[in-house]
């Protein structure tokens, strides 16, 4: 058993562990980034950093996340600094217990690197996410590019 963040998208239950979980913001205002990925959104000021944020909706399901007044960022501990996962709304913190469903999709090789493991939440299966899994390499380092941008130059 454990803490987790809860959020919906695209109609499943998701979770990440509250040990990863910085903090939840409420902000549509991102800094848009020319020539990322779709599921990029831009990057958040946070405590005087540049944080990624992406649509978890756009990574996991190919479809964007409506902006509404709802909308959480959640701050993440990823790749040891902060990412911003933007979610439809949050459903809130719970305790769950694991569910024993791993083992049937490993043998159907269903189970993706960044599901971490399988959660139960008022009879619903809740999927816990593995954030440092969630991107490929090269998906991972346009990341960090996006918070290691440095300041544009002045042409005055």
């Amino acid at each position: 058993m454990g803490q987790y963040v809860v959020f919906k998208s695209n109609d499943q239950a998701f979770a990440i562990d509250v040990h990863v979980v910085k903090r939840v913001v409420e902000s549509d205002s991102f800094i848009k980034i020319p020539e990322v990925a779709d599921y990029v959104m831009g990057v958040y000021e946070y405590e005087g950093a540049m944080i990624p944020v992406i649509d978890l909706r756009q990574k996991l399901f190919n479809i964007a996340t409506e902006m509404t007044s709802e909308a959480k960022v959640i701050l993440c501990r990823w790749q040891d600094r902060l990412l911003g996962a933007y979610v439809a709304d949050i459903d809130g913190i719970f305790e769950l217990q694991e569910a024993n469903y791993e083992e049937e999709l490993r043998k159907a090789n269903l189970k993706n690197g960044y599901i971490d493991k399988f959660l139960k939440l008022n009879g619903d299966v809740v999927i816990s996410l593995e954030l440092e899994y969630l991107f490929n390499n090269e998906q991972a380092d346009q990341l960090l590019m996006l918070e290691a941008e440095p300041e544009p130059a002045n042409h005055d």
